[in-house]
């Protein structure tokens, strides 16, 4: 909820969405660095995604690990990139829009910092079908 409200002004151009799957995540970790990473995650859903277009956050937690995605109705990714756009400087150009697909580093400390927690960070995407980012962080041991 937080990432969504440091959008201001450019969360009212899409719609986005929260759902939870009830129960609170929960992770051993550095929240101020878990927070940056779904700030970036939603922050370019947003970006990528059309005026007007969807943009969802999923929260799923059970007793092993807690995992959030953030889906996206953009142009989408081509397999082939999935691994390069979290490389440090790794630019994925559009063909079809001219846009990239990552800035350079945002995603390269997205994947630093959720592996650094010994957790794991990916994407599901295609071309012309959008993408979800996702990552996972263990539960908090009992």
């Amino acid at each position: 909820e937080e990432a969504v409200e440091t959008l201001g002004p450019l969360k009212n151009k899409h719609n986005v969405y929260i759902k939870s799957s009830g129960d609170p995540a929960s992770a051993f970790c550095d929240m101020d660095l878990i927070k940056r990473v779904i700030d970036n995650l939603v922050g370019n859903a947003v970006k990528y995604t059309p005026k007007g277009g969807e943009v969802r956050i999923t929260v799923e937690t059970n007793e092993l690990q807690s995992r959030i995605a953030v889906s996206d109705a953009g142009a989408g990714i081509p397999k082939e990139y999935h691994t390069k756009i979290f490389d440090k400087f790794g630019q994925v150009k559009s063909r079809q829009a001219g846009k990239k697909y990552s800035t350079g580093l945002g995603l390269t400390f997205c994947k630093l910092a959720v592996e650094a927690h010994g957790g794991e960070i990916g994407v599901e995407s295609e071309s012309g079908k959008g993408s979800t980012f996702w990552f996972v962080l263990p539960s908090v041991p009992d």
